[in-house]
């Protein structure tokens, strides 16, 4: 629905003219000539802006503005008048006016100052759902484990500067886009964009498009220019998620904007400027993927400024009750099931399961478990079958099963053998997972680049 634009004002021609230039941006627009018609259409109906006249004929322009807030607290007013002078802006702008037009104005700045309006609330809005996501899922982030408060504290410390660089370390689904979320809304950039970027879900010039943006007739597809998401979170906090498989054609690119905050659009002659604040993320080994070439070591000091290191849930075992309960109160409220808590049992499982998928996984497994539950405390036969065995080990070295003497098998090869085990066990991996990459290559211990390689080498699958 198109936005409405309140336009109060006694000269019909101003109305007039202000209207015909609105609706033809796209705007609805509603006028009116004194301050009485206005009010009573506002408390009814609301609007999203206001241009208000500083004269009316039944009122005046600065009075309205201490009325307006009681009926909309968040509506923006542009206060307009012919008698501007420096102390009618002063008293406008102290009684809540958003901004001040003199008159006679240009239509084009009234356009513009419209656009800046509706820009400045979608952040607001943005903003406020972020918080609100943050909120209903903070518990993920907290506990009483001594390493989440050491990493709350962290959080706090990082968000003291607003350009530190952050590098944010751990397994999958323990938290890393919240915690860079937290860092965001914590910074002075909390009202501009946060924009998040996985760097291993496209490749090639497609994520250098995605990041730097391109003029138009760059590529093939390149039909019309189009901004990378550096330019789109100017002044706020890109966040590069999986940064451990960059494409390394890009390393050297995301390194100079690191440095210098600025790059070219693919197919650009010349520099945009950004003040981006970057935060990167991983649950690879950078250390051997610099050690493999994989990763430019100039860029992973870029990065490794402020590095966070999440832990892992079977490092902090007394949080698993704490975030379960939090969970099962989200989803019962959520699914309206009338469920107050776990049955003894439930609980001993849960406790003493190791969470490969860490606070990911328990979240999940508590959304299914509310969805299946009859009764009104969680049962174990909510939780997975494979839950019900003996607990998995804590440890993260696989058992190895005893395969006998191979060797005494006629024609025995050991790299033959060895090739079969990784096959089998790659192959296992990718069917448990359903063919997604991310999440195989963190059963295996494996960044996506050696998982790649292991499907190419075992013929599993294509390049892609």
């Amino acid at each position: 629905m198109a936005i409405e634009i309140l336009v109060v004002d006694d000269e019909e021609m101003i109305r007039s003219t202000l209207r015909e230039a609105l609706e033809s941006e796209g705007y609805r627009v509603s006028d009116f000539g004194n301050a009485r018609d206005f009010l009573r259409y506002f408390q009814e109906k609301g609007g999203e802006i206001i241009l208000l006249d500083i004269r009316l004929p039944d009122a005046s322009g600065l009075d309205l503005l201490l009325e307006i807030p009681k009926i909309d607290p968040d509506v923006p007013v542009v206060v307009m008048t012919a008698y501007g002078d420096v102390e009618t802006a002063v008293t406008a702008m102290k009684r809540g006016a958003y901004d001040y037009l003199p008159k006679p104005y240009n239509l084009t700045e009234v356009n513009l100052l419209i656009k800046k309006i509706i820009q400045t609330s979608m952040l607001k809005g943005q903003l406020n759902r972020f918080r609100e996501k943050l909120e209903t899922n903070y518990s993920q982030l907290i506990g009483e484990n001594v390493k989440m408060k050491i990493l709350g504290e962290h959080i706090s410390m990082a968000s003291q500067s607003d350009r530190t660089t952050v590098l944010i370390r751990g397994e999958s689904g323990t938290g890393k886009e919240l915690v860079a979320r937290q860092i965001h809304l914590q910074s002075s950039r909390a009202a501009q964009p946060f924009i998040d970027v996985n760097a291993a879900a496209v490749t090639g010039t497609l994520l250098e498009s995605e990041l730097f943006g391109h003029e138009k007739g760059a590529f093939t597809d390149a039909q019309r220019q189009k901004k990378g998401v550096f330019e789109l979170a100017d002044h706020g906090t890109l966040f590069l998620d999986e940064i451990g498989d960059l494409d390394p054609n890009l390393q050297a690119k995301l390194l100079r904007v690191l440095q210098e905050r600025r790059f070219r659009r693919v197919g650009g002659m010349s520099d945009i400027s950004v003040d981006v604040r970057i935060i990167a993320a991983t649950n690879a080994n950078l250390e051997i993927a610099m050690e493999e070439g994989r990763l430019r070591r100039d860029l992973f000091y870029r990065l490794n400024v402020f590095t966070l290191f999440l832990p892992t849930l079977r490092e902090r075992k007394d949080d698993i009750m704490l975030l379960a309960r939090s969970f099962l109160d989200q989803f019962r409220k959520e699914f309206s099931k009338d469920i107050s808590g776990f049955q003894p049992d439930t609980m001993e499982i849960l406790s003493n399961y190791a969470f490969p998928g860490n606070v990911r996984e328990l979240k999940n497994l508590i959304e299914r478990a509310v969805l299946l539950e009859t009764t009104n405390k969680i049962r174990s036969s909510s939780l997975p079958e494979e839950m019900h065995g003996r607990p998995r080990s804590q440890s993260m070295t696989p058992e190895i099963m005893d395969p006998g003497k191979p060797w005494e098998t006629p024609g025995f090869n050991l790299k033959i053998y060895i090739d079969s085990i990784e096959r089998k066990v790659v192959s296992g991996a990718m069917a448990d997972t359903e063919g997604k990459k991310s999440k195989a290559a963190s059963l295996l211990g494996l960044t996506r680049f050696a998982l790649r390689h292991q499907l190419k080498k075992h013929g599993l699958a294509d390049d892609s």
